[in-house]
């Protein structure tokens, strides 16, 4: 916040913070300090936060340096499970323009889904985790991965784990690969595709599903991460699935997810679950055009956010522990993990500490992007958003 934009002053901040840059307007300064809290207290090297407040930025900030230097505002990291958010939003945004229906069976656009007992699956429910595939049965490779059709020729013919849309469980990276072979279907557009034509473009962004990180010189690699600061609460009652889970059953080291993330194994082609690319700007500024316009572009109608944040899938999944959160149509929705603005939010965050949402009723949302992947427990992105909560 040194810089000639600074609409706030400058918290005070200890020897090891590093110069923290943008602008903060009036009001919004608890944000800025725990944005530098974040540096100084819970281990962040370089990382970004944006809050747009009816459209525009209040909150634009960052710090800290990556491999080729500061940190600036052109400065783009992995974002991880953030790309589910926006591949819903791609999605929602084809359900206004008519080329689908939540509460219609997804075989209705994908025959050759309704396989092994799927074909009475909603959209919806797809998109609320609730599909029964959280993990590919068939080995597959990265080849297959970015080939697309291998994989969604294997999910459509695969038998689910339960009866589709009777329990959920996170779908890690199976979930790109379902909904956005339903967009693709319905629309030819694949989400990358989508993103590019229809939202980063007309909104001036910067997000991309992977990256480049030889040719991209903006582009910060993924550090390593932060110590546990305390044991996890639990532990995988089935590691292997874990690793078919979160390695799409051999394709990627599921088990090492950060390791590979700096690789062409995760970088090298479209994964619409979990390698979207940008700025914590970018996602701030997507969210703020799905609750209000910005610069005359409106992304999702009011009708359609409500919508899409009524709960869906809520309590203990079929695989792994209760961790207090709840799903909407596709989004992440406010709970204890994930406070977000209070209730009424809906975004969704990403391995290593990412996060982004949006809160009609405020007006307000939040992108945060870090490099340095957070322990147990990651306090970062939760003390941005009570920061928020008390500016709002």
């Amino acid at each position: 916040m040194t810089t000639p934009t600074q609409k706030a002053s400058t918290p005070p901040m200890s020897t090891s913070a590093p110069t923290i840059h943008g602008h903060v307007e009036p009001g919004f300064q608890r944000v800025a300090d725990a944005f530098t809290q974040n540096f100084t207290e819970r281990g962040d090297t370089g990382a970004a936060c944006t809050v747009y407040l009816h459209g525009v930025p209040v909150v634009d900030l960052h710090g800290g340096t990556f491999r080729h230097g500061p940190w600036t505002t052109n400065t783009r990291s992995i974002l991880f499970s953030v790309s589910k958010g926006v591949t819903t939003i791609c999605l929602l945004m084809a359900v206004e323009a008519g080329h689908l229906t939540l509460d219609e069976p997804v075989a209705t656009y994908w025959p050759e889904f309704a396989d092994h007992g799927k074909s009475a699956l909603t959209v919806r429910q797809l998109l609320a985790h609730r599909a029964g595939l959280i993990a590919p049965d068939e080995p597959l490779t990265v080849e297959d991965l970015r080939a697309w059709h291998p994989v969604t020729e294997a999910l459509a013919r695969q038998n689910p784990l339960w009866e589709p849309g009777t329990a959920h469980s996170y779908h890690a990276l199976t979930f790109g690969w379902l909904a956005g072979e339903v967009l693709r279907r319905t629309t030819g557009l694949r989400p990358a595709d989508w993103l590019h034509r229809h939202i980063a473009g007309p909104l001036g962004l910067g997000l991309t599903f992977g990256t480049d990180p030889d040719t991209d010189p903006d582009f910060a690699l993924q550090e390593q991460p932060l110590p546990d600061t305390a044991a996890p609460p639990w532990k995988s009652p089935n590691i292997d699935m874990l690793a078919r889970v979160m390695g799409m059953n051999g394709a990627i080291d599921g088990l090492n997810l950060f390791g590979s993330a700096n690789t062409p194994d995760l970088l090298g082609f479209e994964i619409p679950a979990a390698n979207i690319v940008g700025t914590a700007h970018d996602i701030a500024r997507l969210y703020a055009a799905t609750i209000g316009e910005v610069d005359g572009i409106r992304l999702l109608q009011p009708a359609t956010t409500r919508d899409a944040r009524l709960p869906q899938s809520v309590g203990a999944p079929f695989f792994g522990p209760d961790s207090g959160l709840r799903w909407g149509t596709g989004f992440m929705l406010d709970s204890t993990p994930r406070g977000m603005a209070g209730p009424g939010s809906f975004g969704h965050d990403g391995a290593g500490g990412q996060l982004g949402f949006a809160h009609a009723e405020s007006g307000v949302s939040l992108g945060y992007a870090t490099i340095r992947p957070g322990g147990y427990p990651d306090d970062r992105a939760e003390a941005l958003c009570r920061a928020l909560r008390d500016s709002l």
